[in-house]
């Protein structure tokens, strides 16, 4: 309940001497924030179980055709593949187009998508404030799909999001028009929204041997190698040509991977009749994400200001303003998880998805947004026959970006990057957090971890990996033949880039006229990145932190020629902060 969010704020200000030059001030409060309009768009959805939405259920997914609600008549076109127990009621669960994971282009099969399209609007969504709302969560768990891979729906302990603002600072006058300040400023705020998997799909914890067993024998079955689920018949599989994603496909891995609805259903409905070797704490439910107030993040800095006002300073200027600031910072979060290693990852005010399951602050570390120095300075100056010039400068060090693990979505993911057994994939490669590009590790030393990992921890067995090896049922050259270990990661090539300073120069100049005391024209030329300094990697076009290689964009695979690419354009022609120099012509009239 927001309106018993107690606020409380205390601050001090000191003059030692008493001849107000200077002042010692420091500060505490307490603040709350917003929660963006988006994150509760994510969250009503779900919630109610009639209503009209903007909302589609797909037609496919992974190759099959999905329930949808569609007309009797419909269902006997031809168009559709008919569920059970297809009694031909509009809405029967099991319904949806028959052209779902058939090899053909979407040119061929046009009117049968504009007939579905079409029927599937007018039958199954009417514009009706009473209709059944397809998204309703209740649906998705009644189908074994937890929350529909939904990642927004609010947890029951909603908390809103506050912070812990505290200053201690000085401010001294050096000599008339000329201040110094000087603070040091703590930012703490917790209870960030994290979307968690509450089922815990994947965790090595919820390790079901039978489940694991079947999968490996059903495998070894459709190569012709027997069904049992021996170390023979799993080399025959593997002289057959089997890889880990055939093993997972058959329930060797989570429901994720198995198309259709999961591992324990009805295989009329696309399941596989038994549970997944790694499936949820409740075996019959796929991931069920919440948004728990579970994120924390911390900002340190010592920012420090000089500012210089003064009139007629000299001859032929009649007054000027100076100023110069300098930060050293640093803003940690816990951050989400890095699908794509690029800021849009870390912000949080959006929904992000945990890192880690388990623990949600393993990998904190320095944001995808945090720079460490913060150079700015500027000023104007009246000069002789109404001219008045005015420039402004920043001088930023490097952006940063996790160290992550290459993560393709493939099947069976949990045996190649999740380092930590909780299921999440992609990991930070063990041993790192987030952040940690160019601040702890640059480009020039990334070889050297990269090597290490390959040496440690590259082709060797997961959490996932070993727990089928301790319980007896394939061996570490197996999970090697079959592809389901941690990769061998590629090293960054000769040349390889860090990310770059932000580097930029305006400078204006304007002629004032006035007319008739009441009526001022001023004309201006704008030079915007006076000096042209290249700039490159401001988001969100940033180098990748997914360890992907070369042509990937991504942090071991970006040679200077290929950081082209991330070089600051024009854009839509608005000048953006780093663009190449742009001249503005301007008239600003005042009266």
């Amino acid at each position: 309940q927001a309106n018993k969010n107690f606020a409380p704020q205390l601050g001090i200000a000191w003059d030692p001497k008493g001849t107000g030059k200077t002042v010692i001030r420091a500060g505490i409060g307490l603040f709350y924030e917003n929660v963006i309009w988006n994150n509760v768009l994510f969250d009503r959805p779900l919630r109610l179980k009639t209503g009209a939405f903007n909302a589609v259920t797909r037609g496919c997914s992974s190759g099959k055709p999905q329930p949808v609600p569609v007309s009797t008549s419909f269902r006997d076109s031809g168009f559709v593949t008919p569920g059970n127990p297809g009694d031909g009621t509009p809405g029967n669960p099991g319904d949806g187009p028959n052209f779902c994971g058939n090899s053909v282009s979407v040119g061929n099969v046009i009117p049968e998508i504009l007939a579905f399209w079409q029927n599937f609007v007018l039958a199954g969504n009417p514009l009706d404030l009473k209709a059944a709302n397809p998204n309703y969560i209740g649906n998705f768990i009644a189908a074994g799909q937890g929350s529909g891979g939904n990642i927004g729906l609010f947890g029951p302990n909603y908390k809103t999001p506050r912070s812990v603002q505290m200053n201690l600072g000085v401010q001294h006058e050096i000599r008339h028009g000329m201040v110094f300040s000087a603070d040091y400023l703590r930012n703490i705020e917790t209870q960030t929204l994290i979307s968690f998997d509450l089922n815990k799909v994947g965790d090595v914890k919820n390790f079901n041997k039978a489940g694991a067993q079947q999968a490996i024998s059903d495998t070894n079955k459709s190569f012709a190698c027997g069904s049992g689920f021996d170390s023979a018949s799993i080399d025959c599989a593997i002289g057959a040509g089997a890889t880990i994603v055939d093993y997972v496909g058959n329930g060797l891995g989570t429901d994720g991977d198995v198309s259709g609805v999961g591992c324990t259903q009805d295989p009329s409905l696309g399941g596989l009749g038994h549970p997944c070797a790694f499936g949820g704490t409740n075996a019959l439910q796929s991931q069920f994400f919440q948004l728990r107030p579970a994120g924390r993040s911390v900002y340190n800095a010592l920012q420090m200001k000089l500012t210089q006002n003064v009139a007629n300073p000299f001859r032929g200027v009649k007054a000027a303003n100076f100023i110069l600031s300098y930060s050293l910072s640093r803003f940690s979060n816990t951050g989400g998880l890095q699908a794509t290693g690029t800021s849009a990852d870390n912000d949080q005010d959006f929904v992000l998805q945990a890192a880690d399951n388990n623990k949600p602050g393993r990998y904190f570390g320095p944001g995808l947004l945090d720079r460490t120095h913060q150079i700015s300075f500027g000023g104007y100056a009246d000069v002789p026959w109404g001219f008045r010039l005015g420039i402004t400068s920043h001088f930023y060090s490097r952006l940063t970006s996790p160290i992550v693990a290459p993560n393709f979505g493939n099947s069976g993911e949990i045996f190649r990057t999740d380092f930590t057994g909780d299921g999440t994939v992609g990991d930070p490669l063990p041993g790192t957090k987030f952040g940690e590009f160019d601040r702890k590790i640059n480009a020039s030393q990334l070889n050297a971890l990269i090597s290490k990992y390959n040496s440690a921890t590259g082709n060797q067995a997961t959490p996932a990996g070993q727990t089928l090896i301790t319980n007896g049922l394939v061996s570490l050259s197996q999970l090697q033949a079959l592809g389901g270990v941690a990769p061998t990661i590629a090293l960054a090539p000769q040349g390889q880039v860090d990310f770059g300073w932000l580097r930029n120069v305006d400078m204006t100049i304007a002629w004032r006229h006035t007319f008739h005391e009441r009526f001022k024209v001023e004309p201006s030329v704008a030079f915007f990145n006076l000096l042209n300094f290249s700039n490159f990697n401001l988001p969100p076009n940033t180098l990748n932190g997914l360890l992907l290689g070369a042509g990937n964009g991504s942090i071991n695979g970006t040679t200077r020629s290929d950081n082209e690419s991330f070089r600051v354009g024009n854009g839509t022609g608005v000048y953006s902060l780093g663009a190449a120099r742009q001249i503005e012509f301007g008239m600003r009239f005042v009266f």
